[in-house]
């Protein structure tokens, strides 16, 4: 198993991105859902597994229109521009990217292309993090990815998961989809042309479409250090990028696990009445986020104990007990527990752990200990 979280990892570096549900593979990509007047989300249906495609919001104004976020691949995110022009035929003028993983923002081109004067709309650390951090994770996908696709067909083949024991519906469903997934980045990795942010975000940006306000607000950092929401206050609708994900919480190994339960607390303060996660299906209550919360606050608890204890990472994950606080993401499903390990128990704990350490070093003479 070890060797497959570290596989798994390494290719999930462009797509710390949760989890969507569906019951079936191949199927539409995605289902167009109106949440209010001139508001529509694009609700993904790849079910449960290591890769993924965020969901997508498009806000029609009177002139012109808002889009939040693209897609993995070019592909997918030309299926949502067909989508939009069955809408209306008014020209995109911003895409807003809630964060810079890649399955967010690969697809910008095809709205640059389609609308040669649009603006993306993305937080200031989006210029640093994507080149850096995003060019060494596309890097390792591109290279890994070939040989976890014939990991994936050989254990369907096999009937096997990932783990050897025999394969269940949801698992083959969800590797068919990561399988596909995949298959359309490496096809397209030769080609990709990434499209950086030419509006910048610190805190908060307020854009509009006549009485319609459209706020862009950095609430701290969680799921990355550039997580974006779009609230629309006369809608009381929160758009959450990756900060909420459904049905497994993606932490991943490039969050703030000691911020993250903050943030999504300042979410809360917002007081939407629906929230449109950036995996998953859309929510009117808040019951699933005040579990991520529950969960959160006890993984950071954890962490800063054994930190005082001086323990070692695998200390940490030995000694690392979510117990009940699991159970209400993954329940039974031997596939969820595996996404959950993947994405919380070996990311959010390294995640974690460096945080801490980073933190020590930064200290200043005058706060060490006499």
């Amino acid at each position: 198993m070890r060797r497959i979280f570290a596989l798994a990892l390494i290719l999930a570096g462009i797509c710390e991105t949760g989890i969507a549900h569906a019951d079936a593979v191949p199927g539409p990509s995605f289902t167009t859902q109106k949440v209010a007047g001139g508001v529509y989300a694009l609700i993904r249906n790849e079910p449960a597994s290591l890769w993924f495609n965020p969901n997508n919001v498009l806000i029609i104004g009177k002139d012109d229109v808002i889009v939040i976020d693209s897609n993995l691949t070019s592909e997918y995110t030309r299926e949502v521009l067909a989508e939009l022009r069955r809408l209306t035929d008014k020209a995109v003028k911003y895409v807003i990217n809630t964060h810079w993983h890649e399955d967010h923002i690969i697809g910008n081109r095809v709205y640059r292309d389609a609308f040669p004067g649009v603006k993306f709309v993305g937080h200031r650390s989006t210029l640093k993090d994507l080149p850096e951090i995003g060019g060494a994770n596309r890097q390792g996908s591109i290279k890994n990815g070939p040989g976890f696709l014939d990991l994936l067909k050989g254990k369907i083949q096999k009937g096997e998961n990932l783990a050897g024991s025999p394969i269940t519906d949801e698992e083959r469903q969800g590797y068919t989809s990561d399988i596909r997934l995949v298959s359309s980045y490496l096809a397209e990795s030769a080609a990709f042309e990434i499209v950086l942010p030419d509006v910048l975000v610190d805190d908060q940006l307020t854009l509009t479409q006549g009485v319609r306000r459209v706020e862009i607000r950095f609430l701290g950092r969680a799921h990355t250090g550039a997580d974006l929401v779009v609230y629309l206050p006369r809608e009381r609708i929160l758009i959450s990028g990756d900060l909420i994900v459904h049905p497994v919480p993606l932490v991943g190994s490039t969050s703030y696990p000691l911020e993250y339960g903050s943030t999504l607390e300042a979410l809360l303060a917002l007081d939407a009445k629906v929230i449109i996660p950036g995996h998953g299906p859309i929510m009117r209550d808040t019951s699933y986020v005040r579990s991520m919360v529950a969960l959160l606050r006890s993984l950071k608890q954890q962490a800063e104990a054994s930190n005082l204890r001086g323990e070692t990472l695998e200390q940490l994950r030995k000694n690392m007990n979510l117990g009940n606080l699991q159970t209400v993401f993954t329940g039974d499903s031997q596939h969820r527990k595996l996404i959950f390990a993947n994405y919380v128990t070996q990311s959010a704990t390294a995640a974690a752990h460096k945080q801490m350490a980073e933190a020590e070093t930064s200290k200043s003479p005058k706060d060490a200990p006499k």
